[in-house]
């Protein structure tokens, strides 16, 4: 096992089944697939890149050419994929990114790297632009501020030291995210702020606007 200062796990290892294209790591914007696209925008950055993906696929993509990288079998749910991949690095800092967001740049990816070095645990939220309701059974509360409010996106990062913490004090406890997972063992993470271009691709709407209007807008030949 390297022993490495920065690294990027890229858990990927669903199927991809609410888009119903195939496992999204293997769709193209032109001819570049989503997961090369994220790889070329994380290389520069880490020492060391893996990735988790279904057993139908580790075949297909193990000859890749890049040094960093290695390819491991997920596992059955994201929080287990997630501590699949940690144990295959050393890293002192994790920056985790999902094949579903291709789009996040080499810039915000730095600041939420450099962000979690210096605060332990980071990740990047986009301004609401309005007010956002909190809402309890089907009616509104009250209202936060958008200055109090964050759309959650990616990368997030972390001290190893932290995500460890929060993996094994918080084993019982299944998140969406693994920055929820950190928060709920009591760690707090910084706020980088996040780009609009930086969509999750989940919907077949999503994928139209991905191919559509967000891959023009970057330069990218679809």
């Amino acid at each position: 096992m390297p022993s490495t200062t920065r690294a990027a796990i890229i858990p990927a290892a669903g199927e991809g089944t609410r888009l119903g294209l195939g496992p999204k790591a293997m769709l193209k914007i032109g001819d570049t697939l989503l997961l090369d696209y994220l790889i070329n925008t994380l290389s520069p950055l880490v020492d060391d890149i893996v990735i988790a993906l279904p057993h139908s696929l580790i075949d297909t993509y193990n000859s890749h050419s890049n040094s960093k990288l290695r390819v491991i079998f997920g596992g059955k749910t994201r929080q287990e994929t997630i501590e699949l991949l940690l144990r295959e690095t050393d890293a002192e800092i994790i920056l985790i990114q999902d094949a579903a967001r291709p789009f996040a740049s080499r810039e915000l990816c730095e600041k939420v790297l450099n962000a979690a070095a210096e605060h332990g645990a980071a990740g990047a939220f986009l301004d609401p632009q309005v007010p956002v309701g909190h809402i309890i059974n089907h009616q509104v509360g009250n209202f936060l501020d958008r200055s109090e409010a964050g759309i959650f996106q990616a990368p997030q990062a972390f001290k190893r030291s932290v995500l460890l913490h929060a993996i094994e004090s918080q084993a019982s406890t299944q998140c969406q995210s693994t920055a929820q997972l950190v928060i709920h063992a009591g760690h707090p993470l910084f706020v980088v702020p996040g780009e609009q271009e930086n969509i999750k691709i989940t919907t077949p709407f999503d994928w139209k606007v991905a191919q559509q209007v967000i891959a023009p807008l970057l330069g990218i030949s679809s």
